[in-house]
């Protein structure tokens, strides 16, 4: 289960660019509005984002967020990676009590699992570009 909406937030923003590429910038206020969080929210992710250069930004009046490159060239996966905790799954809040003889296994025991888990997750976001998700929303 994803540890966040941040990732859904993020493609929301960057389906809105996708469908605006070629028209210029497109502002945060305008992003947030069609997300229903607030501008901030927008600017925080989109600066997260563009440290994966997956967006631009161009400043002043007229400026807003744009897409670096082509959406068929940015994967799902891609933006999992820029916006999300690396792992998807995680262990115990807090530590578990280490004398017992379950919890000092438990971790070696689900990481396999867990960690083919993760790589099944981005395999199969991999496989879905943000272009794909533009043309369903067209």
């Amino acid at each position: 289960m994803l540890s966040s909406a941040r990732f859904a937030m993020s493609v929301h923003a960057l389906s809105i660019l996708a469908l605006s590429e070629g028209k210029g910038p497109v502002c945060s206020t305008v992003i947030a509005q069609s997300v229903h969080t607030n501008p901030v929210v927008i600017r925080r992710l989109m600066s997260e984002l563009e440290k994966a250069d997956l967006v631009k930004t161009t400043a002043g009046r007229s400026g807003g967020f744009a897409l670096a490159r082509p959406s068929k060239n940015i994967s799902l996966a891609d933006v999992y990676v820029a916006v999300e905790d690396e792992a998807v799954f995680r262990m115990h809040k807090s530590s578990p009590d280490n004398t017992c003889p379950i919890a000092e296994r438990l971790n070696k025991a689900l990481s396999p699992s867990l960690r083919a888990a993760e790589c099944a997750l981005r395999k199969t976001l991999g496989l879905t570009l943000l272009s794909d998700v533009a043309l369903q929303l067209a």
